[in-house]
């Protein structure tokens, strides 16, 4: 497993809602995308297992918007 990667001061558990992904090899930038441009509260996320072409990479999204986590849900899940 890797290390946390810190986006800023505040932790995960401080965020309401999280949904953990899989993706395979270069999809999680067009995830990050949809999320810069649809989601309206604020919101992060946390690598939990590198992407490889033989497997997809895990990854867990943090929410603070119950709107942005059933958007996200239904888009992503």
């Amino acid at each position: 497993m890797l290390e946390e990667r810190v986006i800023d001061s505040r932790n995960r558990e401080s965020f309401l809602y999280s949904r953990e992904i899989t993706k395979p090899f270069g999809e999680l930038d067009r995830v990050i995308d949809w999320c810069k441009t649809e989601l309206v509260g604020d919101w992060r996320w946390q690598l939990v297992d590198v992407s490889s072409d033989r497997r997809p990479g895990r990854y867990v999204f943090y929410f603070d918007s119950e709107r942005d986590f059933f958007a996200f849900t239904l888009q992503w899940s």
